[in-house]
């Protein structure tokens, strides 16, 4: 359901930017993506995620 609704809102708000790279009706596959870090690592995957 997140990954609908952010679509959704990207394409309502961000038509341009985003028909750039999504042409066709869906934005993702209907796969997912899980990883896991140790803790001695977990600061650094943190600092990557909020300057991306």
């Amino acid at each position: 359901m997140l990954k609908t609704k952010t679509a959704r809102f990207a394409r309502r708000d961000y038509p341009t930017e985003v028909g750039r790279f999504y042409w066709k009706p869906y934005f993702g596959s209907r796969s997912y993506f899980v990883a896991t870090v140790s803790e001695q690592s977990l600061s650094l995957v943190q600092e990557y995620i909020k300057n991306q």
